[in-house]
């Protein structure tokens, strides 16, 4: 395998009825040392993907740490995306 980090699978979820939300449990345990403090709150990043196949227990998510931290080298990566032209086009009326 290459250089890339293993998720950390904390929980599980399934998907509800036909609505758009996915109901997840978590283990406790697993996510004490993963919380950060930013302006007086604490967080925890999480992130939430479908599985290829429904489990043996019915449950078709899979709930994992987000531990992505941005490249600080590269301030922006939209920095590097090609910039667009705005064109005046108020006069272009067809009539």
């Amino acid at each position: 395998m290459s250089n890339e980090k293993k998720r950390e699978y904390v929980g599980k979820g399934v998907k509800a009825g036909q609505f758009d939300l996915i109901n997840i449990s978590i283990a406790k345990s697993k996510l004490e040392s993963h919380w950060y403090e930013y302006n007086g709150e604490h967080y925890i990043k999480l992130t939430v993907g479908g599985l290829r196949e429904t489990d043996q227990y019915g449950k078709t998510h899979s709930v994992w740490i987000n531990d992505y931290k941005p490249d600080n080298n590269n301030n922006n990566s939209s920095n590097n995306a090609p910039k667009q032209t705005v064109t005046d086009r108020s006069n272009d009326l067809p009539f």
